[in-house]
């Protein structure tokens, strides 16, 4: 073209070359954005569905904290409120005394590595990344900062009854039979009377007094904390399930949260309770034995036994750890019983 003098034909066939290439590489530009935003997004619905496995696992495990430290902080003040200390029993003169373990840890895996990877965020809800932010950011750090001071007055008051005070024996357990009896000189009748009295000579002392209020004072401390904290968790996870439904409607559902229905102690009938008894078995072959001693109900494992509370009809929970148990029945027979632990319901058939 250009011999033959057509210069501005050449400069059109030029341009277009290269508006060509341009859009060529615009596009392959534009494949690479949109294959490294689902990446992304992939990346994000994964760590997303493992935040909520966390958030969901710490959220149980908060209630079944905050409720039995409700359970020791009642009880401890009714004791406190008696009209004459005196006539207490030793379980509840133990009951002022002895501190509860707190001690708990929050999951943060996700959120770490997702920190470590640079990501700022899981998904292209703002108002979720908002909310993951502030969850790890402010009232995980603040519930750490608080329990954190609520385990060193621990620590100190466990040491003090450990190993500075003696005015009682606080290493004595009266409900076990001795396992070195001879390193006592009285008999257990004797011993169990010497202690009460003199956990209770404790008690009224000044120092006794300011101790046992203070770890009262620690304890509701904590309860303010943890049931604020409780109520974040549960927003988030909520939050959390929500995005995980709008990328997939297959997704599983919120759980079941526990209600304080599920653990309000009924009185049932032994006769009633005998139904249960059996041996169950679970998909993973864990054998559970339930069986009843006297007017209590128990289930058995391999390692332990735990006490069951009737709470309704065929329902009862783990007296230790608030865990909800229902029998199921088919043609008036007892055919299995479901746990809920952590939110998840697992069933265990009876086998015998």
């Amino acid at each position: 073209m250009l011999t033959e003098n057509k210069f501005s034909k050449y400069i059109l066939y030029a341009f277009g070359e290269i508006i060509l290439v341009v859009i060529g590489i615009l596009i392959a530009l534009q494949l690479n954005t949109a294959k490294e935003n689902k990446g992304k997004s992939e990346l994000g619905y994964k760590y997303l569905t493992e935040m909520r496995t966390e958030v969901q696992k710490d959220f149980f495990y908060l209630d079944i904290r905050i409720r039995g430290l409700n359970r020791n902080i009642n009880n401890h003040e009714a004791a406190l409120r008696t009209k004459n200390l005196d006539a207490l029993p030793l379980d509840s003169i133990n009951m002022i005394l002895n501190p509860i373990n707190l001690d708990f840890a929050i999951s943060e895996l996700t959120f770490n590595r997702m920190k470590n990877l640079g990501l700022t965020s899981l998904s292209d809800n703002e108002d979720l990344n908002s909310q993951i932010s502030e969850y790890y950011n402010s009232s995980v750090v603040s519930i750490k900062l608080g329990m954190d001071f609520v385990f060193e007055e621990l620590k100190k008051y466990s040491d003090f009854l450990r190993y500075k005070q003696d005015a009682f024996d606080y290493s004595f357990d009266h409900t076990v039979e001795f396992e070195f009896p001879a390193l006592y000189s009285q008999s257990r009748e004797e011993l169990i009377n010497e202690t009460r009295n003199n956990s209770l000579q404790f008690i009224k002392s000044n120092r006794g007094r300011m101790i046992v209020l203070s770890d009262l004072q620690n304890k509701r401390y904590s309860l303010r904390l943890l049931k604020s904290f409780k109520t974040n968790t549960q927003d988030l996870l909520e939050s959390i399930v929500e995005q995980l439904k709008s990328n997939n409607s297959l997704v599983e559902p919120l759980p079941e949260f526990p209600s304080d229905a599920d653990f309000v102690e009924i009185k049932v009938a032994t006769a009633i309770l005998e139904k249960y008894i059996g041996t169950y078995q679970s998909e993973t072959s864990t054998v559970l034995t339930v069986l009843v001693e006297g007017t209590e109900i128990y289930i058995q494992g391999e390692n332990r036994k735990d006490e069951m509370i009737p709470s309704g009809e065929n329902k009862f929970f783990i007296k230790d750890y608030f865990l909800p148990i229902k029998f199921n029945e088919k043609k008036n027979k007892i055919i299995s019983f479901t746990v809920n632990a952590t939110g998840k319901k697992t069933e265990f058939l009876k086998i015998d």
